[in-house]
Parts: C-alpha cells; sequence; structure tokens
C-alpha cells in the first residue's frame, strides 16, 4: 500500500474566515510551487509570496510553508498554503493544482500516508481524530497523550513481555533436553501473572479513555409542569426551550449541546410523562421515551413540594432507569436551601431553576459525572478494547496450558495474544479496516 500520486485539499472548514489552508503532499509537490508560486522555499521556513494562475495573474497574497520528506507529517514531501478565507479563492487554487498535477484527497488521507510511510502508528492515527472530535479540555490532553505515543509505548511494553516468553516457550519445545520443567512452570506462570495485570490496567485506562471519546448525552424527563424545561434553560444560560404553566408545553425532544466546565454535553429536554389521550402528548412522550434509551445519563425531576411519588418511582422501574440523579426542583417556593444529598441511595439535588439557585451545584456534579478519573488516560476506541480483551483472554488460557505443562498450546495462545496486539498498532491489518479507520476523518486531514 504505497501512494504514488499527489493530493490536495482545503484543511480549514468551509465559510468565510481571516484564514484559510490548503495542504498537498506526494511527490509533484515541487512541480506545484513551480507552478503556481514560482518562487523557491525554504524546507520549514515560512515565505511571504504570490499565488498565481495559468496566465501569471496574482489570485493572493500567501503565506507558503514546504516540508520536503520525510521531515513532514505524511513523509513525503508536503505544501501548505495559507490565504486570506475566502471559498472562492480556496477553490480557485484547488481548481488549478488539480487540473495536472494532483487530485483531491478523500478523508484522513493525509494522515493515512503519515501511518502508511511509518511516521505514526495505528493507534496515533486514531488519536489524530480524537484530537479534532475531542468534547472537553481533558479529552483533548488524553489525545495528546496517545498521539504522542503514551498509549502506543504500553502496548510495546506488553507485546515485547509476550515475545519474550514466546522465545523461551518456542526453546522449551525445540530443545527439551535443555529444559528443567519444575523450574520453566514456575518462571512462566510468575511472568503470565506480570503480563496479565499490565493488561488489565491497561484494560481499564481503555475503557476510560472510550467514555473520553463519548459526548455525554444528558436527558431531562419527569412528569407535566415539574419544571424540565427551566432547568434545561438554565444549564443552557438562554431561553431555548418553552416555559409554561400550560401542562403539555413541550411536544419534542429538545436537543442542545451545552459548554459545562470545559465540557460539552447533549442536553434533551423533553416532554412530560403522564396519562393523557392528546394524540399530540402521546407522540411526544414516546419521543422521551425514546430518548431516555439513547442517552448517557438521565435527571428526573420533581416538584420539590411533592417530592418523589409512587407515580415517579413507577415510572423509573418501568423504563429501566437505573443511572439516574433526582432533582427535586422549586424550592424558591418550600423555602428550602440549594444542596445536594444522598436519598435512599440516590444523588439528590434542591434547587431553584427560577432563581438559578443550586444549577452551579448541579454543573459541577455534570462535569464531574461525564470524566473518568486519573490524568494518564489516552484515549481509545472500541476497537482498542476488543483486541486487549482478547488478548488477556489468550493470555488466561496460557497460564491454564502452563498448569499442565502443554507448552505446544501455551506456545499457540501466545501466538494468538501477540497477533491481538499487534493489531493494536497496525501489524497484520486489512485495506478494509484501514478504509474503516480512515474514512471517519474530515477531509484534508
Amino acid at each position: 500500500m504505497t501512494a504514488v500520486d499527489t493530493i490536495v485539499s482545503i484543511s480549514t472548514p468551509f465559510g468565510k474566515s481571516a484564514v484559510g489552508m490548503l495542504r498537498v503532499s506526494g511527490p509533484n509537490t515541487t512541480l506545484i510551487i513551480n507552478q503556481i508560486i514560482k518562487k523557491n522555499l525554504t524546507p520549514r521556513f515560512a515565505t511571504h509570496c504570490s499565488v498565481k494562475d495559468d496566465n501569471n495573474k496574482k489570485i493572493d497574497d500567501v503565506i507558503a510553508i514546504f516540508y520536503k520528506n520525510p521531515s513532514s507529517f505524511t513523509g513525503e514531501d508536503m505544501l501548505e498554503i495559507h490565504t486570506h478565507g475566502n471559498p472562492v479563492i480556496l477553490n480557485y487554487i484547488l481548481s488549478i493544482i488539480c487540473r495536472k498535477l494532483a487530485r483531491q484527497s478523500g478523508p484522513g488521507e493525509f494522515t493515512e500516508r503519515a501511518y502508511l510511510n511509518n511516521k505514526i502508528d495505528l493507534t496515533q492515527a486514531e488519536a489524530v481524530a480524537d484530537l479534532i472530535n475531542a468534547s472537553s479540555i481533558k479529552a483533548t490532553k488524553a489525545a495528546m497523550m496517545s498521539l504522542h505515543g503514551n498509549f502506543s509505548q504500553q502496548i510495546k511494553n506488553i507485546l515485547n513481555a509476550v515475545l519474550e516468553i514466546r522465545a523461551a516457550v518456542e526453546a522449551s519445545i525445540n530443545f527439551p533436553e535443555d529444559d528443567i520443567p519444575e523450574k520453566s512452570f514456575l518462571i512462566y506462570k510468575t511472568t503470565f501473572d506480570k503480563i496479565i495485570d499490565e493488561l488489565r490496567n491497561l484494560i481499564q485506562n481503555a475503557t476510560n479513555g472510550i467514555k473520553l471519546n463519548e459526548q455525554d448525552t444528558i436527558v431531562i424527563i419527569g412528569k407535566p409542569n415539574v419544571g424540565k424545561s427551566s432547568i434545561a434553560n438554565a444549564l443552557l444560560g438562554e431561553h431555548r426551550s418553552i416555559v409554561s404553566s400550560i401542562s403539555g408545553t413541550t411536544r419534542d425532544a429538545i436537543h442542545s449541546d451545552v459548554m459545562i466546565n470545559q465540557t460539552v454535553m447533549k442536553i434533551i429536554d423533553t416532554a412530560g410523562i403522564a396519562d393523557t389521550s392528546d394524540p399530540l402528548e402521546l407522540e411526544g412522550i414516546k419521543i422521551s421515551l425514546k430518548s431516555i434509551q439513547e442517552s448517557t445519563f438521565v435527571l428526573y425531576v420533581v416538584d420539590d413540594a411533592t417530592a418523589l411519588t409512587q407515580g415517579d418511582k413507577d415510572i423509573l422501574q418501568k423504563n429501566n432507569i437505573s443511572d439516574y440523579w433526582i432533582i427535586r426542583n422549586k424550592i424558591d417556593k418550600t423555602g428550602k436551601q440549594e444542596t445536594v444529598v444522598q436519598e435512599d441511595g440516590i444523588k439528590t439535588f434542591y434547587l431553584s431553576a427560577q432563581n438559578k439557585r443550586g444549577i452551579d451545584l448541579l454543573k459541577n456534579h455534570l462535569s464531574k459525572q461525564a470524566m473518568p478519573d486519573g490524568d494518564n488516560v489516552g484515549t481509545a476506541r472500541a476497537r482498542h478494547l476488543n483486541l486487549l480483551n482478547s488478548a488477556l483472554q489468550h493470555l488466561y488460557m496460557c497460564n491454564d496450558y502452563n498448569n499442565n505443562q502443554q507448552l505446544e498450546l501455551v506456545s499457540e495462545e501466545l501466538k494468538l495474544a501477540h497477533q491481538s496486539l499487534t493489531s493494536l498498532i497496525g501489524g497484520n491489518i486489512d485495506e478494509d479496516l484501514l478504509d474503516k479507520i480512515f474514512s471517519d476523518f474530515c477531509i484534508g486531514k
């Protein structure tokens, strides 16, 4: 899988801005520089120059940076052209470059070339997309850790340990006269136990890393007129949902993104759940129940004057809602103080959405709920977790077979564990998997 053509793309989002950028990578990069810039560029230096069309007419004043292979992101000759951020300018330059010397890149193709040219491994390539799509500062820091090889290095350390014991087991099989079974059994068991512990820790980190990659969806539910829309508006800091004393005002699930303590979350305000014959209300309730199933967390709102009734408990039980907090709203009417307590094992907030009392307290707890503990967590994906768990299961089998001195079977399980770990960072990867991974990237990255 060796790239032989030259690719180009607009790397900044569509729309007008102060600055726009095009990226070029491939063997025709210097020809493109000669054709449209017509000026020698010192590698890795920003040069103020002009981009010109086929008639030598100036299109725009730009900053151009040339990266000589292999000292570039892709490992190939690369060019960045920083223009004024007008889509007309960017697309015109793109069309000139694409006439003869290059083609427009596909999603993630620059990063894919970096991987194919051994500039980064596969987990680092995936971390590039995680960095772009991160929904919190903590997630961006975690993605940077993975991009800089933290996650890869942990995998490689375990992989090297597996390779060492594979070599020892193979030697025992091939040269049995040099082996002392009782001694080697203890050595192998100690080694397997150590590798398994390291792999368990890595799996826990990967599980937390997956959570970092996911944007939390908080759904606000409850009976009509308990203040769900008021709480949604208070969290958003703007009037997004209609607030009224009339029952059944909210007829649909209203989705909104909000930044809470440097973490982006999706807030869903829903229709009140109640017995009704109104067809529009019934449809809204159906959407509310569907939103519950799609959420990562539930805020169940009640009026503090009535607290949690049997009807509320029935709603929670009927819809299998187990991961939730109780919001006792309207404390401005009951005269209570804003606080958070544990009631029957459930975190319960006393607040007033109307007076904004207790909203900051709720925000702080929501941001902590969204972020896993630990500062050494890198981003991860389900693919990583599946392969790590596969390797772990094979190592468990190694221990079992070693206990029975079945070294041939130990060797086979070690081989399979080795394959799973290698697939994590890029070994034994088929083209279909690569296409799937990089298709999720944006154009120009």
